[in-house]
């Protein structure tokens, strides 16, 4: 089963961030010219990664709100949420080794 990453809604945020054991790798990123690249690198992580880590974005309709429950202040945002509390964060377009820089830290993930 390939994993997927799960899109952030206001009637999802509660049970994929706030009650999700594993640290969540999350997108804040408008849908525009460089979301796509962005999400294959994220979706890479999440093949990659699966069973150590979840993969979320936030919905292009629940950006706003979301950025300031978490103090965003620029996209694309990457954030380690764990249990919905923000753990680290990186700003600024990524490619996969700056992604797992990012999380390597939070579950001891080896890299391959």
């Amino acid at each position: 089963m390939t994993p997927t990453v799960c899109v952030i809604k206001p009637e999802n945020i509660n049970q994929e961030v706030i009650a999700e054991k594993k640290p969540l790798l999350l997108l804040c990123m408008p849908q525009d010219d460089q979301f796509s690249q962005q999400l294959r690198i994220l979706k890479d992580v999440a093949v990659q990664y699966a069973p150590t880590i979840k993969t979320g974005v936030v919905s292009n309709d629940y950006i706003e709100v979301f950025k300031k429950k978490y103090g965003i202040t620029g996209t694309p945002t990457f954030l380690i949420l764990l249990e919905g509390k923000e753990k680290s964060r990186l700003l600024g377009l990524a490619d996969h080794k700056r992604l797992m820089d990012l999380i390597l830290p939070f579950k001891g993930i080896d890299r391959v």
